[in-house]
């Protein structure tokens, strides 16, 4: 049994033709009543019954809730991330989902410890602290990359300025050796 996963459940309403499923679920935004949605779907030509309509309803209603969940975090992580231009969308990402690792394990009922596989939640851990990992190793290879550019660049441009202008180029590579330091705080 996985710990965070949950299998689809395919209702008789998503075996219906698109354009009618479609129909249906703007409906049930629209506050039509199980009955007048059921009604509706019977004088298309498919049998369904209210209770049918419902849980539909029902799993679509928590599908809307946990996209809306999921956009407000995402603005949240997104103004987070204008905040502190030093943390980046990644970063940011990683931080909302431990939370919300966190928060499951915290809310998860003693008796359901029993029914998770332990290898399962260790590999589900292990996965978060790889990706944690994989994003530090990048940033690093990154602010390498970012250096030998850098001092790349001063060679092949200040090489020329050194000869042509020495009182420049001392006062450029200072401004430089500055802005460098500033940005590595």
């Amino acid at each position: 049994m996985s710990f965070f996963r949950q299998r689809r459940k395919h209702s008789i309403i998503d075996k219906l033709p698109s354009d009618l499923k479609a129909a249906v679920e703007q409906m049930m935004m629209n506050d039509f009543t199980y009955a007048e949605i059921a009604d509706f779907i019977q004088s298309q030509g498919y049998e369904i019954s209210v209770s049918s309509v419902w849980r539909h309803a029902s799993t679509l209603n928590a599908t809307v809730q946990s996209l809306r969940m999921a956009s407000e975090n995402f603005r949240v992580m997104m103004e987070e991330v204008a905040k502190y231009p030093q943390l980046d969308t990644t970063e940011g990402i990683i931080r909302l989902l431990s939370h919300q690792v966190f928060e499951a394990i915290v809310k998860q009922p003693e008796d359901k410890w029993a029914d998770i596989d332990p290898a399962d939640l260790i590999k589900q851990a292990s996965a978060l602290v790889r990706a944690a990992s994989y994003k530090r190793n990048i940033d690093l290879k990154n602010a390498s990359i970012l250096e030998a550019g850098y001092e790349q660049v001063k060679v092949l441009v200040f090489e020329a300025m050194a000869q042509e202008n020495p009182e420049l180029y001392k006062q450029v590579s200072k401004f430089l050796e500055s802005k460098k330091s500033e940005t590595s705080l």
